[in-house]
């Protein structure tokens, strides 16, 4: 986590400064009751102690305030930078303008209420989290998977450039694909077309296709993997950085889904591999129990009503 703060610049004192000082000019003219934040580092210094902070995200983006440094989450590489510096140019910052400086630089994610959506099997901090994971907000509570589901679903995000092996590895199921992947080649979305895939250009309902689905390739984001989860879907993910590799991973360890470290060059994706995932009834019924006890889980943990219940008890009281 530390190498992420520094890559968004929080280790750059001026820069910090900056941003601290804009806040702070936005907090004065706005007022606000509350202050809702989603990964915002410098909005959150400058309300904590000033505003009721609510601060809202995934495992991976909201780690736990209370931990006296950062852990390693992933032994893909060494830690580029080191942790005590990052928080001395923090606190020189906050100190030039007017704020208190921190003890530990995990302080950062402090707040009033804090509110993490994810299941904890996504949380890769869920060993050091005192608090509980509150659950994936959806539009609606996902419905699981259905006996007879024989579709392939592909949701590739905008910026996704799919890569040759993996649109070949596709084509042997054009008629089961629903596909959402704007960066595809207008070749590619010709071919596949004429092997009977509907092609969206916008994303995919996921509610009305996931319970007809019995595989779901994506990237690995947060909310598609937790959504698929829970409908009971074996994923085939197509990791491109770290996140989504650790989204893969915990897919892996529960046995309902496979992982492409797509930034690996070497890696391929054939149709043997995917008609494997397809064949695999072991793995389809893994799905299936998991998805149910994550559908159970959710309808525990009420996600959208403990969001609601935090911020109105931190507006009134």
């Amino acid at each position: 986590m530390n190498d992420l703060l520094v890559a968004i610049g929080v280790a750059n004192e001026d820069a910090l400064r900056t941003l601290l000082q804009q806040w702070d000019d936005i907090l004065k003219a706005v007022g606000p009751d509350l202050v809702v934040a989603d990964y915002a580092p410098a909005s959150c210094l400058m309300s904590r102690g000033r505003i009721p902070l609510l601060i809202i995200g995934n495992g991976y983006t909201l780690p736990p305030s209370e931990m006296k440094r950062f852990p390693l989450i992933h032994r893909s590489y060494a830690p580029l930078w080191d942790e005590d510096e990052t928080l001395s140019a923090v606190n020189r910052a906050m100190r030039s303008v007017g704020r208190l400086p921190l003890e530990r630089l995990p302080e950062i994610f402090a707040a009033d209420a804090r509110f993490v959506e994810t299941f904890p099997l996504f949380d890769p901090y869920d060993a050091q989290r005192l608090e509980s994971a509150n659950g994936p907000v959806f539009g609606s509570p996902p419905a699981g998977r259905q006996q007879d589901a024989h579709l392939v679903l592909v949701y590739l995000s905008r910026g996704y450039e799919p890569r040759l092996d993996i649109v070949k590895a596709l084509r042997p199921l054009a008629s089961r694909l629903y596909i959402h992947s704007p960066q595809l080649t207008p070749e590619q979305s010709a071919d596949l077309g004429q092997g009977g895939a509907r092609i969206h250009p916008h994303p995919l309902p996921l509610r009305e296709l996931l319970p007809l689905a019995r595989l779901v390739v994506h990237l690995g984001g947060s909310g598609l993997s937790a959504e698929a989860l829970a409908a009971g879907v074996p994923q085939l993910v197509l990791a491109t950085h770290i996140e989504q590799q650790l989204n893969a991973t915990a897919l892996e360890s529960a046995g309902v889904g496979q992982m492409i470290k797509d930034f690996d060059p070497n890696s391929r994706v054939s149709p043997d591999m995917v008609e494997a995932l397809l064949a695999d009834e072991a793995m389809a019924q893994r799905a299936m129990n998991v998805g149910e006890q994550h559908r159970n889980m959710l309808e525990a943990m009420k996600p959208i009503a403990a969001f609601e219940t935090a911020a109105l008890k931190l507006l009134y009281t």
